[in-house]
């Protein structure tokens, strides 16, 4: 068994020095730093956004290991925004039990101090102004639907419903990554396993209640 220093050794190992690309990824490494403290402390938190701790409701409709994985960038909880705002969800609600999650999304862009457009639209040309209005435009473009697709389904997976205010963003983000503007990011050889992704994803939101 590893003493307390070992681990935390273990846990601040620099990911440059390790020749698996799975391991460069921030999302898996957040799984594993929550294993290795978990180990050391016994304390920190066994949850994560996975089939089995997830509401009966969502178990029916999530069948698809696609939704849980969290190493694929297309998958709810497998981008870096996404990733985080899961567990960032999950924290909150714990807190806000009544609260809606679109109040959520204004806590969490407060704090990340993001800067924001209009994302209750789908206008191409309001995409194109937000993304050209500074050098990280398209970083937060995407940043942004992450984190609101992966709201919603964190609210599906934790309480069970979405609420429809929340539904209704959450599919406006996948239509929104559906849009030309948005899948022209995407390489040529992905492109086609993206589409799929999302037209996934709006399939189980749609089925929602």
């Amino acid at each position: 068994m590893y003493d307390e220093s070992e681990i935390l050794g273990l846990m601040f190992k620099k990911t440059e020095d390790m020749s698996s690309p799975l391991l460069k990824n921030k999302t898996y490494n957040k799984v594993i730093t929550c294993f290795l403290i978990s180990i050391a402390f016994s304390g920190c938190s066994t949850w994560s956004p996975d089939y089995e701790y997830a509401h009966p409701n969502a178990q029916v409709l999530l069948k698809d290991d696609f939704f849980w994985d969290q190493t694929n960038s297309f998958a709810p909880f497998g981008n870096d925004d996404g990733n985080d705002a899961i567990y960032e969800y999950h924290n909150w609600t714990k807190l806000n039990p009544q609260k809606e999650s679109t109040e959520f999304l204004n806590y969490l862009f407060n704090k990340w101090n993001y800067t924001l457009y209009d994302y209750t639209k789908t206008d191409t040309a309001i995409i194109r102004q937000f993304i050209n209005s500074s050098r990280i435009g398209d970083r937060l473009f995407y940043g942004i639907d992450d984190v609101i697709i992966a709201t919603g389904f964190g609210e599906f997976i934790i309480r069970g419903t979405i609420g429809a205010k929340m539904k209704s963003l959450t599919l406006l983000a996948l239509q929104r990554q559906l849009l030309p503007i948005s899948l022209a990011t995407i390489d040529a050889e992905y492109r086609d396993e993206r589409i799929k992704s999302l037209k996934k994803m709006i399939e189980v939101i749609n089925a929602t209640s």
